[in-house]
Formats: C-alpha cells, structure tokens, sequence
C-alpha cells in the first residue's frame, strides 16, 4: 500500500493544475447527456467561473469544446478524429497476445484470433498447447458465418444489414450437423448474445467443436472474435460450458483493453 502511496504522489508532482482541470471538464462534458453553462461546470468541477471561462475559451480554440446556439458547451468536433486515430493505433494481435496464451494454458486447447476486413472472416493469430492437437485443417471461412464459432460470433454481434444479407445468401450444408435453415439461425443468433459465447460442434468439419466469444471495442461494436477448438470426443457439455467462462473472462479483458465499458 505505501508503495502505490508513494507512486502516486511521486505522479501527481507532475501533475500540471491547469492541464488537469481541463481534461477533467472533457470528462464531465463526455459524461452529460446535453449541453453544459459556465456556471452548472464551474460547480462540477468545483473551481470559480472565471477559470472555467478561461479554461472553456482555450478549449474552444482547439475545436475541443463548441459553444452552441443557446451560448452553453458541449464537446467539439477535433476529438473525433482523435478518437478514431487511437483506435486505428490499437493492434488487436499485441492487446490479445497474452491473454490467449493465458487462455491456452487454462484450457490446454488451440486457440484462434479473428477480425472481419471487408466483410471476410480472416484468421489474425492462432495459440496452440505444449501437448500434441488435433491440428484443423486450413479451409475458407468465408461462407461460414452459419457454421463456425467464429462466423457465428461475428454474425450474432454484428448489424442488423450484416446479418441480413449473411442469411440472404445461400447457407451451404457441410454436414448432417450445419445450420442452413434461416429461421433456425436466427434463433441460434438469439441464445449467442443470451449466453455470451457462440458453439459449432461438427458444423463445419466432423470431429471438431468450436467455442467462440466476442471482443468488443470502446463503441460497444465487435472488433475481434475469439475461439476454442478441439476434438468433438474431448468436448462433452460440461467441459464447453467451463471452457466457454474461461474464454468470455479473457475476451471481456481484452474488450476493457479496447476501451469497452459495458458487459460481456
């Protein structure tokens, strides 16, 4: 404790007041749900109107805050792509590195990373345990949004368009076990983002289980997916549904990573 005491104040002897009080007037402008006068800031932030005046028309210089028609403020347009360049600068593969070699080793399963780019599911990383897998063959994801975890993930999270126009095409049937039926997918979508975690067991290929899970960005949309794959022999009811907590427990950290706030 006297460690983080001393780390602490050690930090905020840098700390510039102004600088402070500034990012912290972003912050309760980020947190109202309207517009905001100098006087209703000056007591949030607990300092005189007069600083805050100060503090708003520097702010106001920078297009960090605008003043609206009714003379109060609000946040200004120059964060967007402020807020869009941090984001661009994330790399998925390092954020979730980690964690799914921690997943890997809890599990003692292989794991996948994936992202969507231009609508194809693609393959960004893949951890495998020390112990000899069953090793999946490589195969195209791209028609498998209906039949793989992954697929189901991305499908189960993604815009209402998006899967609209994944269900208008065709479904192909890789086994007795695919999922092709449009009403049957949808409620397969349903029970996803009921229980947090998608499962495709022979779906795609017989003998292969796969568990998948969501990473979400700070807009709440999905960046990334997530899945555990193994032998369907290995795979009873009871083991995905403990993997499946492991999983979601590792993708709602990389979720937070990523600046998501909410649940998972």
């Amino acid at each position: 404790m006297s460690q983080n005491i001393s780390s602490n104040t050690e930090k905020s002897k840098y700390l510039v007041a102004s600088v402070d009080r500034a990012i912290e007037l972003l912050f309760i402008l980020e947190g109202s749900s309207r517009e905001m006068g100098v006087t209703e800031l000056s007591r949030e932030l607990g300092v005189q109107k007069s600083t805050v005046h100060n503090l708003l028309q520097t702010l106001l210089a920078r297009d960090f805050v605008r003043q609206t028609d009714t003379g109060h403020y609000t946040l200004g347009f120059r964060l967007m792509p402020l807020g869009l360049a941090c984001t661009e600068r994330l790399n998925i593969r390092k954020i979730a590195s980690p964690y799914l070699k921690a997943l890997v080793e809890e599990v003692d399963e292989a794991v996948l990373l994936a992202v969507l780019s231009a609508g194809r599911l693609t393959i960004v990383d893949k951890f495998e345990p020390t112990r000899p897998v069953f090793i999946i063959p490589c195969f195209d994801y791209c028609n498998t949004f209906h039949s793989t975890a992954l697929g189901k993930v991305f499908l189960a999270y993604n815009t209402d368009e998006f899967i609209e126009k994944v269900l208008c095409q065709a479904l192909p049937q890789y086994t007795a076990c695919t999922i092709n039926d449009r009403q049957a997918l949808t409620e397969e979508i349903v029970k996803i983002k009921e229980q947090g975690y998608s499962v495709a067991s022979n779906e795609t290929m017989e003998g292969v289980t796969c568990i998948g899970a969501p990473i979400l960005n700070a807009n709440g949309k999905i960046e990334a997916a997530i899945t555990v794959s193994g032998t369907t022999a290995c795979f009873d009811k009871e083991k995905y549904e403990a993997v499946a907590q492991v999983m979601k427990e590792k993708a709602r950290l990389i979720s937070q990573e990523l600046g998501y706030r909410g649940y998972l």
